[in-house]
């Protein structure tokens, strides 16, 4: 049995969660970096945990998908 994977790092834990949120909404990438002003280059390095971002970058990314900002860095 394998061990499910667990998110270490605070970047690990925002790409984990946007990628999951992104999702769960049914958005592409494209979509909310239109929506939310950022690149789509930005947002898969992003996900991928590749990139730091601003605090006021995630609130815009949490906008966007209706969540609490709390929801993008929670375990």
């Amino acid at each position: 049995m394998s061990r499910p994977y667990t998110v270490k790092t605070a970047r690990e834990r925002l790409a984990h969660n946007l990628k999951d949120w992104r999702a769960k909404r049914g958005m592409s990438q494209d979509v909310l970096a239109e929506h939310s002003g950022l690149s789509r280059v930005f947002l898969s390095r992003l996900e991928g945990a590749l990139e730091t971002v601003s605090l006021d970058n995630i609130e815009k990314l949490a906008d966007v998908l209706r969540v609490d900002i709390v929801d993008l860095l929670q375990h």
